[in-house]
C-alpha cells in the first residue's frame, strides 16, 4: 500500500514540477536588486540569479529597470522588457514522446517582448498562440 502511495505522489510531484525552460540572460533592476518575481502555485519567488527554471503555470514578471531572456525546452527564446508580464497558459513538448501534439499558448499582459518561436512553431505552428490586449506586430524572414 505505501508503495502505491509512493508511486502517486512521484508521479504527481513530477506533474506540476516539470522544468519547461530557463532563465538564460538579463539585466537586474537595481533597487530591487533581482531579474523579476515569478508567481508559482499561490507562492511568489523573487529571481536573483540567472539559470532559474520557469515552469509551466509561471506569471513572470520583470520590474522598472529588468529584462530577461527566457529559453524554452524547445528552442523557443522569449525576451522580456521592462515591466513585462508573462504567463505561461500552456506548455507541451516532450521530444521521448511518440505524440506530436506539441503546444504553447502564452498571455502578455502588459510591456514589451520578443518571440523567437523553436521546435514547436516549427512542427505545429497553429498550436503555438500569443495573446495581447493589445500588440503591434513586426515579422523577419
Amino acid at each position: 500500500m505505501f508503495k502505491i502511495y509512493l508511486v502517486t505522489f512521484l508521479f504527481f510531484t513530477n506533474l506540476y514540477s516539470a522544468s519547461i525552460g530557463i532563465i538564460e540572460q538579463g539585466v537586474k533592476d537595481k533597487t530591487e536588486q533581482a531579474y523579476a518575481l515569478i508567481s508559482r502555485h499561490g507562492k511568489t519567488i523573487i529571481v536573483y540569479h540567472l539559470n532559474f527554471v520557469v515552469k509551466k503555470d509561471d506569471k513572470i514578471k520583470t520590474f522598472r529597470r529588468s529584462r530577461l531572456t527566457i529559453r524554452l525546452n524547445d528552442n523557443t527564446v522569449i525576451k522580456m522588457g521592462k515591466k513585462t508580464t508573462l504567463i505561461i497558459d500552456k506548455y507541451v513538448y516532450d521530444v521521448r514522446s511518440r505524440k506530436k501534439n506539441y503546444a504553447a499558448n502564452f498571455r502578455i499582459s502588459n510591456g514589451s517582448f520578443q518571440i523567437k518561436t523553436g521546435r514547436i512553431g516549427e512542427i505545429s505552428p497553429r498550436n503555438f498562440k500569443i495573446k495581447t490586449k493589445f500588440s503591434t506586430i513586426g515579422l523577419r524572414g
